[in-house]
């Protein structure tokens, strides 16, 4: 026969709270402290704080010392925003008490939200040497390092923990070992746990986290898969947009990453990095308009966006269009922004108006850039004979072809004027 606080509880499980709790708070009236206690833990599991703490303090009243009572009253004060309160509580609760672990990875939680680390830290290892194989202070430790960002500290914590028998599903264990072979480069063993948790619970985070592994091992295809899935589940997800873009391009699906960039911009209309890549794309399949409007977006909604610059920049140098070239630098400088790429692009739009001496100042400012950019070392070669300085001229060409050995014309070229010279 069912005793009334079962069927308490059935009436929470079917959702009727009130009616649960009446029959709770009637059952109360007569109840002894065994039941006091379990009423306890019952409103703790519904949130109710302030309910925990009158029972907890009446049971106190007779058993001042029992640490499952002060960890309950600990909890409830962590809910209400106590937490010195709480951490007065759990410091109590002696080494001897069964109540121990518990208190002392509950401080290990409070002293890492007020910033303690080694405080926190300190603690887990108090309850480690009392209880070395307790699989949920293993995972605990292990979760604590993962969240640290210490990984390699965290695998042998939570590869014991499964040793000892932890349900790797009550934690996502397969899913913070995954993250952690990621993390220290170990990315095939990273996959094998992937796949686990996976199998487990397809939850947005391992569904990223394998495809992104998968795309660091050059796993193409299973990078696209995990991370369309994930965009089934939830395109809300923005971070995926930008793996499963470079994914699709290095398969070489150009068509499937200017889609996913669409994609992605409607999930995120004030993504910068969307904008940026719709414009590469773009640029790249020769439609310049697009390839303008998409990286005039991004330029706007961050002007420190270099990449974006670089290429809206191009993309008008390619159209000879100058002007457009100085007006995105200016307004580019009136947002605060500079860099040697626009000292270049200046004498670029000199260059494309035939303003042979007012560009050549302009590539002369930024010899940095054009030692790293084989095209702009060109120009500045051919800008130095034109400008009659045939032998700084010469040495300049001479550098831009032995960076481009595939420019057959640019050699041929070279190697008439050392002729010359001769």
């Amino acid at each position: 026969m069912q005793t009334e606080m079962e069927r308490a509880l059935d009436l929470l499980e079917q959702g009727d709270v009130q009616s649960g709790l009446q029959k709770i708070s009637q059952i109360e009236k007569s109840a002894d402290d065994d039941q006091r206690f379990e009423i306890a833990t019952v409103y703790q599991s519904l949130g109710h704080p302030h309910e925990v703490l009158r029972i907890a303090d009446k049971l106190l009243a007779t058993y001042p010392l029992e640490g499952s009572l002060l960890t309950l009253k600990a909890e409830a004060a962590i809910d209400l925003d106590r937490e010195e309160e709480a951490i007065d509580l759990l410091e109590s609760i002696g080494s001897d008490d069964d109540a121990f672990l518990e208190a002392q990875m509950l401080l290990a939680d409070l002293y890492h939200l007020q910033g303690l680390e080694e405080v926190a830290e300190r603690k887990l290892f108090l309850a480690l040497e009392e209880a070395p194989d307790e699989p949920i202070l293993l995972a605990g430790i292990g979760s604590y390092y993962v969240e640290q960002g210490s990984y390699q500290s965290a695998i042998p914590y939570l590869k014991q923990a499964l040793q000892e028998g932890f349900d790797p599903r009550e934690s996502n264990l397969h899913l913070l070992l995954a993250e952690s072979y990621s993390n220290t480069g170990a990315f095939e063993t990273a996959m094998d746990y992937y796949a686990q948790a996976i199998e487990e619970q397809k939850e947005p985070r391992a569904l990223f986290g394998f495809g992104f592994t998968a795309l660091q091992l050059g796993d193409y295809q299973t990078a696209i898969e995990q991370l369309e899935a994930l965009r089934e589940a939830d395109p809300e997800y923005t971070s995926l947009y930008a793996p499963l873009i470079e994914a699709y391009e290095a398969n070489r699906q150009y068509e499937a990453a200017l889609k996913t960039v669409e994609a992605g911009l409607e999930a995120d209309d004030y993504n910068e990095h969307l904008y940026a890549e719709g414009g590469r794309f773009h640029h790249a399949l020769g439609d310049l308009e697009k390839a303008e409007s998409y990286l005039r977006q991004a330029t706007a909604l961050n002007p420190g966006n270099m990449d974006a610059s670089a290429k809206l920049l191009e993309t008008y140098a390619n159209q000879e269009r100058s002007n457009d070239i100085k007006r995105t630098i200016e307004e580019l400088r009136e947002a605060g922004e500079e860099d040697p790429l626009f000292s270049y692009y200046e004498g670029k739009a000199h260059y494309i108006e035939d303003e042979i001496e007012e560009a050549l100042p302009f590539y002369e400012h930024v010899p940095a850039y054009l030692e790293t950019n084989k095209e702009a070392l060109e120009e500045y070669g051919h800008l130095l004979l034109e400008n009659g300085r045939q032998k700084e001229a010469l040495a300049v060409l001479v550098e831009a072809s032995r960076q481009q050995p595939e420019n057959h014309e640019l050699a041929m070229f070279v190697e008439e004027l050392q002729s010359r010279e001769q």
